[in-house]
């Protein structure tokens, strides 16, 4: 086990742990075996399992933000602004996401890193949605039914459930566009 792995290599790996084991499936001793390499390698990345989480966390949020920026929100037009958001939601990795869900109700700093990221789609999303029906309240409202229909699809699929996210978002379209400016 003389194989040399990058941080972000750990990273992808601790996704894909997440999505198949949850968040109780995560550690030292599965990502050193997915990745072949010893634990020496790990705690030379990250020091410690909290250094570990902590840069996961950092990188898991800061991906998110990259996200919302190439997908060229609030250019102007609302029309592309809701097919960049049904992107957001389509791209995501649902079953590492419903995991680090799972994970933020058992620890502080899984926490602090999702509300950060949920405060961040839903302030995109609301412009999106403002932006088709003017009124900020019920842009509110829309932008909430979406973060619920989206986190509650990310915990029904993670369960094995067959259901399909393309028509969720074309209903919640149809939903948006129903409250249009006339």
């Amino acid at each position: 086990m003389s194989r040399v792995v990058t941080k972000e290599q750990y990273f992808d790996t601790a996704l894909a742990v997440l999505a198949e084991l949850g968040f109780k499936g995560l550690n030292i001793g599965v990502l050193c075996r997915r990745l072949g390499v010893t634990s020496g390698s790990f705690y030379h990345h990250f020091g410690s399992w909290q250094g570990f989480v902590d840069a996961l966390l950092d990188h898991w949020e800061n991906r998110q933000v990259r996200i919302l920026r190439t997908l060229n929100f609030n250019q102007g037009n609302p029309d592309d602004d809701i097919r960049a958001m049904s992107d957001l939601a389509t791209g995501l990795h649902h079953s590492a996401e419903a995991a680090i869900r799972a994970w933020a109700a058992n620890d502080e700093s899984v926490n602090l890193a999702l509300k950060r990221v949920d405060e961040s789609r839903r302030r995109t999303v609301h412009k999106a949605i403002k932006g088709v029906v003017g009124d900020d309240d019920t842009a509110a409202e829309v932008t909430a039914l979406g973060m619920a229909m989206l986190i509650g699809y990310q915990q029904i699929a993670g369960g094995g459930a067959e259901l399909s996210l393309d028509r969720l978002i074309a209903q919640y379209a149809r939903l948006i566009y129903s409250y249009a400016r006339r």
